[in-house]
């Protein structure tokens, strides 16, 4: 399950209001990469059909398949901090599932996630 702090769900709510898209959810996505996962971050609508849907006050999460596997028991977290400002993500330890997914030692020509580089 993915974890909102109260800064993260207070940012969100306002970029919906602010953009006039009440009542829509906020699709994360999470990529792996060589050096840890890629996150976005976009307002839409609706859930696709396969999608993970994590509801907490009035904020609506969109993640496929991929992305919920990455961010299962992650926290996003937010910060107005000058040194720090925007969105962070920490994961959680890595599941049985999430630790098979990285190829140990690194392979030839790519990155030690088994990625090419």
């Amino acid at each position: 399950m993915l974890i909102l702090t109260r800064p993260a769900i207070a940012a969100i709510e306002s970029s919906l209001i602010a953009n006039d898209k009440q009542g829509q959810g906020v699709r994360i996505t999470a990529e792996a990469g060589c050096s840890g996962p890629k996150y976005s971050m976009r307002i839409e609508p609706d859930p696709a059909p396969h999608d993970t849907v994590v509801e907490i006050r009035d904020v609506r999460v969109f993640m496929d398949d991929g992305s919920a596997t990455i961010l299962a028991g992650a926290t996003v977290d937010y910060s107005e901090d000058p040194d720090n400002f925007g969105f962070s993500f920490a994961l959680a330890l890595p599941t049985e599932e999430q630790a098979s997914t990285c190829t140990s030692p690194k392979p030839a020509g790519g990155c030690g996630c088994g990625k090419p580089s």
